[in-house]
């Protein structure tokens, strides 16, 4: 090994290697799963684990002097101070070997030459996981240090971006900047209060007061999973004050006046139930919204809590799949006092949503909660404060936090209730939700079974609309992923699916939606693409799926604005989908054809902290961050999406790709090519 360089000449060396334009320099990812790649792009990690943390650890030191001692007592602590000495010899000659990177050693210290490459836990942590993921366990003294430094590590990224996001705000920059910054805080640490308040004003500042909302709400959903509270009385006052000036309001079906093609149509609430006027289809939930208690000291505010329960039969009523009992069925049990099994049995319904109002002054707080009528057990419950101002805008803030709250539980409910049942006693919508789950699997293999689960869905009930649609979806999905053996069969099932089910129900929304998007995605056509969708949102305008593959459509072609307003209308309905990652793709495609560069990394990476396996979230970044002039950035992805799709190559995209006879298709290829994906196979 070569002398050890001296400190003073340390001090004084360049500059640490930006990969930026010097595609031949070495590149070691110690974020997420360690990766070390050669100038050429091959793999020269060494594969013994200890060896790979004796890299990591002189990574991490950042060119000073390391104890030999040290470092052979913290990797091989179990072992004598001889033995351990003479593996770190072996680890550090294994190291050598690859001629990657600089070693400078002596007898008593070690050095590795951080400036000879690039690490990426010294560039930008964005959303690439945690620090050495997956080197735990290799002894009890490094993982006691791995803790450590992962602490340290991002106390350090988040003291620089909180700086740089101050800054901005002291400066009074314009708004995208300071979104933008604070959008990279949120990605380092989703649960930031102050990044979130920061992100919330400046989207209103630039007149996306709906935008801001639903980052609260998103903001909301993390910290009450990972921290077990609400956002603080702050945020939670600023996304008030947000709602007053902003209509978040996704649009109500139209008045069969304003549609007479749709004027002999029966329905349930909003949503068209041609086949159950009367009740649910046999195994699909149910729900009855009882009549709200009112707990005034004053007589005259009945109205406000009739109007509530209208809305929220209305709101409920968007959510697939899902039979809303009509208000005067409803009302005629709730002022009864009945259990929820008597109320559940007389309706005919598997869940209620009752609650209590209390006005008092201008303060007005609701209480609700959701039961399951079989066991009687309160499945979520809620209490909302608000200030009368405007009394519509206070019901439908109201009705928008109390669905979104609500669909999430009675989905997890449902999943519950049809994995406790014997497989044979299984309907079509039970298995229809297993196989949903099966394709939001990260897993490969388990998405593949999904085609089983839907198989036994159709075959319970062959005329099964929703199943069948699903299963067409299915194989685009499976075409989109770069996991089908035979693109062309699977394109050929897609369709024959789609067909199947708007024949067994001509007025299931779903149906067309994914019959638009085998035409748009598989097929390249987009005026049919367009046809179908049109017919699917004229059936239910909250159609989510419609308004995201229309919305994919139009990003394809490059119409970024269309796109970015029709993608923000699904937005508005996603929480009722299971498939929560594909509208985080959608955005990012959007805002990508629309050239927002940086909303379109930040809805990427949130797709794949959604779904990891989601190869299209991958595709996105990458030529994202190339456009960005994030080029580095990007060629550290293109392994990751390589693993997902081992012979994925520029023309495969090209040639799958449905904008490819687009100018924004060719600009999409080239960025793939400039981060590094390979040409042809």
């Amino acid at each position: 090994m070569a002398n050890v360089t001296s400190l003073a000449s340390r001090r004084q060396r360049p500059a640490r290697a930006t990969a930026a334009g010097s595609p031949s320099i070495t590149r070691i990812y110690l974020l997420g799963g360690m990766r070390a790649l050669g100038p050429a792009d091959e793999d020269i990690l060494p594969r013994a684990k200890k060896t790979q943390a004796v890299l990591a650890y002189l990574c991490l030191a950042q060119g000073e002097r390391v104890s030999r001692s040290r470092l052979a007592g913290l990797i091989w602590d179990r072992a004598g101070e001889v033995q351990a000495r003479d593996s770190l010899r072996h680890a550090l000659r294994e190291l050598e070997r690859t001629g990657s990177w600089r070693l400078y050693a002596d007898r008593d210290a070690v050095r590795f030459d951080t400036t000879a490459c690039w690490i990426d836990a010294f560039e930008n942590p964005e959303g690439s996981g945690p620090l050495l993921d997956g080197l735990d366990d290799v002894s009890p003294s490094f993982d006691q240090w791995l803790l450590g430094e992962r602490a340290r590590f991002e106390n350090r990224w988040q003291s620089k971006l909180e700086a740089e996001l101050n800054q901005l705000v002291a400066d009074n920059a314009a708004a995208e900047l300071r979104a933008t910054a604070a959008r990279k805080l949120l990605n380092f640490i989703p649960t930031h209060e102050t990044a979130v308040r920061c992100l919330m004003t400046a989207l209103a500042t630039m007149g996306e007061g709906a935008q801001a909302v639903r980052e609260f709400e998103r903001f909301q959903q993390i910290v009450n999973t990972n921290l077990g509270m609400p956002p603080s009385q702050p945020t939670t006052a600023l996304y008030s004050a947000i709602r007053l000036t902003s209509q978040l309001r996704p649009a109500r079906p139209l008045d069969r006046a304003e549609d007479p093609a749709r004027s002999q149509t029966p329905r349930t609430g909003d949503r068209f139930e041609p086949e159950r006027t009367g009740a649910a289809r046999e195994g699909e939930p149910s729900i009855a919204v009882l009549p709200f208690r009112d707990l005034s000291d004053k007589a005259g505010r009945d109205y406000v809590v009739k109007g509530l329960v209208e809305d929220l039969i209305e709101a409920l009523s968007r959510i697939p799949s899902l039979f809303v009992v009509s208000r005067l069925s409803a009302a005629a049990l709730g002022s009864q006092n009945r259990s929820p099994r008597e109320i559940g049995e007389a309706l005919g319904v598997r869940y209620i949503l009752s609650g209590s109002m209390r006005a008092v002054r201008n303060r007005l707080r609701i209480t609700v909660e959701l039961t399951d009528t079989n066991s009687g057990r309160a499945l979520w419950n809620s209490r909302f404060d608000e200030e009368f101002s405007d009394l519509l805008q206070v019901q439908d803030r109201l009705t928008d936090t109390v669905v979104r709250s609500v669909a999430p539980n009675l989905r997890a409910a449902e999943l519950h209730r049809g994995r406790t049942k014997r497989p044979e006693c299984r309907d079509a919508y039970d298995l229809l939700l297993s196989a949903q789950e099966h394709m939001h699997n990260p897993s490969r293999a388990v998405f593949e079974a999904a085609e089983a689960v839907f198989d036994q869905a159709i075959a319970r009930e062959p005329g099964y609309a929703p199943g069948l649609a699903w299963r067409a979806y299915w194989h685009v999905m499976r075409v989109g992923q770069g996991w089908s053996p035979d693109p062309a069969h699977d394109a050929i099932e897609a369709d024959r699916f789609a067909r199947l089910a708007i024949e067994c129900d001509p007025s299931e929304p779903m149906a067309f939606a994914v019959q638009g998007q085998v035409a748009a995605f598989l097929h390249k056509d987009f005026d049919p693409a367009f046809s179908a969708f049109e017919t699917a949102l004229r059936l239910n305008p909250n159609c989510a799926r419609a308004w995201l593959w229309n919305a994919n459509a139009h990003g394809y072609m490059g119409d970024g604005a269309l796109a970015v307003e029709k993608v923000n209308r699904a937005m508005a309905l996603f929480p009722y989908d299971p498939l929560v990652c594909a509208f985080s793709a959608g955005a990012s495609l959007a805002y990508l054809a629309d050239r927002q560069y940086d909303r379109a990394i930040e809805f990427a990476l949130r797709c794949i902290r959604q779904n990891r396996s989601y190869s299209a979230a991958y595709r996105l970044l990458i030529v994202a961050l190339v456009l960005a002039g994030r080029q580095e950035e990007a060629r550290s992805f293109v392994q990751r999406l390589l693993v997902l799709e081992p012979g994925f190559t520029v023309q495969e995209n090209r040639r799958r790709f449905p904008g490819s006879a687009w100018p924004f298709g060719e600009l999409y290829s080239d960025a793939l090519a400039r981060a590094g994906v390979p040409l042809s196979g």
